[in-house]
């Protein structure tokens, strides 16, 4: 009995070991493994990748009857996270072969990626590798079209190393095929649930909404990915949702190296960026770079002048202590440079983007009845642009238009190379969709082209600071007055590699031909409270005018003032500023007597030079009231109306909202009038102004507003202004000649 109950304990004890072995053996093994039980989860969604070699290349096989395009997407691996953030350069050699193994075609496609950003609101790339974190350069993709590949049935991918930063690279290869259902809707219900929720949330509105042919093509088109040859145990099930994204990816061949984020300036282009106060600005250049900085004065009350940046190394500079404006940059050689604003954050510039055109390739666009559209283009001089206007696919009306600029300064082309190329001015055409016109068609033979839409009642909302808003900043966000429109056949383009990207600098403000001649507005019969203010004689410094009217002054000292007799042809006044109430008031100087000046603070003269200040009339408006004023006086139409506004209590922000009644013709036209408008004022509290009221003895100015009256309207009637506060204002008509008969209060500059 002993031994059974010996012989039993050992049993039972084995087997027990036997499964602790296994038990471990396999959790071993899945560890070792570590096969995802769940593909994707709210953080991060993986995906197998293939390290290409130097010595020996990849080989992925497809179908050329039924493959369309193959896209090869690959991203750079470093050991740890890169302490710069340079790009980081490398190649991709690839073959493609023929049935018998014939190489029918080689090339090199480079690449220039930056390492993915560790920023909790960026995405983080990761590689795993024998359990190991490794960092991941931003991934890089480069298509190969159904042209190049009808002979070929194998690609071979092998990695040419330009940066030893790089531990390595790894690809996913996807070939394009058609989706063996003829049917859509069977098409889309095949799809993953995933794939299906982020097509319907997220490509279906805003400036990622697909286009009909695209939501189709997404479809009825697959992408496969591709197993390289000779590599075992390919699993591609935990890629399920990740490699069946639609993607629509611009890419560049970086073989010209040229670094995106860098500025290029060369005797035909040269770079601008705004600066803005309190802000430094960090320029890096190559040594020996000859560059020539000028600064610009956007309101041009200050001739431009050039800076003399502070050297901090033979590659660096710093422009520090600038007022608001615009600075430029040329050079009498091509150079690549970057400028940072305090020292850190690159200064981005403006992108667009524009369909090419050709005899063979058209754009179509889907627009609203009752629209409005900006059509945009670049085309040689002479050559022409044509627009068709469609009703249910009936054509209805045509134009033709003419090009007639020439190389732009400032705007560049960016090739697939990323190499920057000179390229003409922009010409814009405005145009009314009539109600019957839902499609347009805009052809031409050589010609970039994009198109913008509005709604003629659409809100449209712009800030006013002095001296400039920076647009960066969140308290100065508005609403654009016009949208960029995809177009209905945008894939055609994409596939053709038909889209160019243009570099957008802002070119300095020119000089005018004709000074503009203001004449302020005489509200009596609409406005019951009016009074004086005394403010600033801002001139632009082209303007060689002198002021000396009888409404401009200077400031005089009180021991000259006696001495001065009448050296006019009109009555000689002083304006006293003092300390007790009233604090501003007016004297003709022949009875002005001494004892009037006890309290003296400031005193001002409309004798002599240089006349410094200007007498102005202002209205008094109450808050949300709407006032209507006649845009014209004697049949004359200005070119543009000027609003000023001042407050006699301090606001953090006015805003305004005008309101234009005007026809507008219906034939195209270069220029165009947005006919309602808001604004919000923003003050600059160190600028308060002398006001004559005896109840308010300053005023705070707010930045004026300009309404131009454009060709684009055929008879403007009256202009509607509504404020948000009480406000006192001046209205101003812009003519291009004076008036002969002024009164002292309507002689005004904005």
């Amino acid at each position: 009995m002993y031994w059974i109950k010996q012989i039993l304990r050992f049993v039972i004890f084995t087997t027990l070991l036997l499964l602790f072995v296994w038990f471990a053996v396999t959790l071993f093994v899945w560890v070792k493994s570590a096969e995802p039980s769940n593909t994707s989860t709210l953080f991060n969604i993986r995906s197998n990748v293939h390290w290409l070699k130097t010595d020996s290349a990849l080989k992925f096989s497809f179908s050329p009857s039924r493959t369309m395009s193959v896209r090869v997407l690959s991203n750079g691996i470093f050991e740890s996270q890169p302490l710069d953030e340079q790009p980081v350069n490398y190649a991709i050699e690839y073959q493609l072969l023929d049935a018998k193994g014939t190489v029918i075609y080689k090339g090199t496609y480079h690449h220039a990626a930056k390492a993915a950003s560790n920023d909790f609101q960026q995405q983080v790339k990761q590689i795993i590798e024998n359990r190991e974190a490794l960092a991941v350069a931003s991934g890089q993709s480069f298509y190969l079209n159904r042209e190049e590949l009808q002979q070929a049935t194998t690609i071979t991918l092998k990695l040419i190393p330009e940066n030893a930063q790089l531990k390595g690279v790894v690809v996913r290869v996807h070939a394009q095929t058609s989706n063996s259902i003829t049917d859509p809707a069977k098409a889309w219900l095949k799809r993953p649930t995933e794939w299906r929720e982020r097509m319907t949330n997220y490509h279906t509105i805003g400036e990622n909404a697909l286009t009909n042919e695209e939501k189709y093509n997404s479809v009825m088109l697959d992408w496969q990915k591709l197993a390289p040859q000779g590599v075992p145990n390919i699993d591609f099930r935990a890629d399920l949702l990740y490699e069946s994204l639609p993607y629509n990816v611009l890419n560049h061949d970086f073989s010209t190296q040229l670094d995106l984020d860098s500025l290029f300036i060369s005797e035909q282009l040269n770079a601008s960026f705004r600066v803005y106060e309190h802000t430094e600005y960090l320029v890096s250049h190559p040594e020996k770079a000859n560059l020539t900085l000028v600064w610009h004065d956007l309101r041009q009350l200050d001739a431009p002048r050039r800076l003399t940046p502070e050297m901090l190394s033979n590659t660096q500079s710093k422009l520090s202590n600038l007022p608001a404006g615009l600075v430029t940059i040329s050079a009498n050689a091509p150079t690549s440079i970057q400028v940072y604003s305090n020292g850190v954050d690159p200064i981005i510039p403006l992108h667009s983007y524009y369909y090419i055109l050709n005899a063979q390739t058209s754009v179509y666009y889907q627009v609203s009845p009752k629209s409005d559209i900006a059509l945009e283009w670049r085309a040689p001089a002479g050559s022409t642009v044509s627009v068709s206007l469609y009703s249910n696919n009936q054509r209805i009306k045509d134009y033709v238009f003419t090009a007639t600029a020439e190389l732009a300064l400032y705007d560049r082309l960016i090739t697939e190379t990323t190499e920057r190329q000179a390229l003409p001015a922009a010409e814009r055409r405005y145009l009314a969709i009539p109600g019957n016109v839902n499609q347009i068609k805009i052809a031409a033979e050589d010609a970039m082209v994009k198109l913008q839409a509005r709604s003629p009642t659409f809100n449209y909302l712009s800030h006013r600071c002095d001296p400039v808003c920076d647009p960066e900043s969140p308290i100065y966000q508005g609403i654009d007055a016009w949208f960029s429109q995809k177009a209905d056949n945008h894939y055609l383009f994409h596939t053709q590699k038909q889209i160019a990207s243009v570099r957008l600098f802002e070119a300095p403000p020119e000089v005018p031909d004709l000074l503009p001649q203001y004449r302020s507005k005489d509200l009596d019969q609409l406005l019951a409270v009016s009074d004086i203010a005394l403010v600033p004689i801002e001139q632009a410094y082209f303007d060689t005018s002198v002021p000396q009217m009888e409404f401009e002054y200077r400031q005089v000292a009180k021991s000259e003032l006696f001495k001065l007799g009448e050296a006019t042809n009109y009555p000689s006044s002083v304006i006293v500023k003092q300390k007790r109430k009233p604090t501003l008031f007016e004297v003709p100087l022949n009875t002005l007597q001494i004892e009037e000046l006890t309290n003296t603070q400031a005193l001002f003269i409309n004798q002599g030079i240089p006349r410094t200040m200007r007498k102005i009339r202002l209205y008094k408006v109450a808050k949300s009231t709407p006032l209507t004023v006649a845009v014209s006086d004697n049949n004359l139409q200005p070119n543009a109306l000027v609003v000023k506004v001042f407050s006699a209590d301090p606001q953090d922000k006015i805003t305004v909202a005008t309101t234009l009644d005007s026809t507008k013709v219906l034939t195209p036209s270069d220029e165009y009038t947005i006919l309602a408008k808001h604004f919000v004022l923003h003050p600059n509290t160190a600028q308060m102004r002398m006001f004559f009221n005896p109840s308010h003895t300053e005023l705070y100015e707010y930045p004026s507003i300009t309404l131009p009256l454009f060709q684009d309207l055929t008879s403007p009637n009256t202009i509607t202004l509504r404020f948000s506060h009480d406000v006192w204002i001046s209205v101003l008509e812009e003519h291009e000649q004076p008036d002969a008969t002024l009164n002292w209060w309507q002689n005004e500059t904005p």
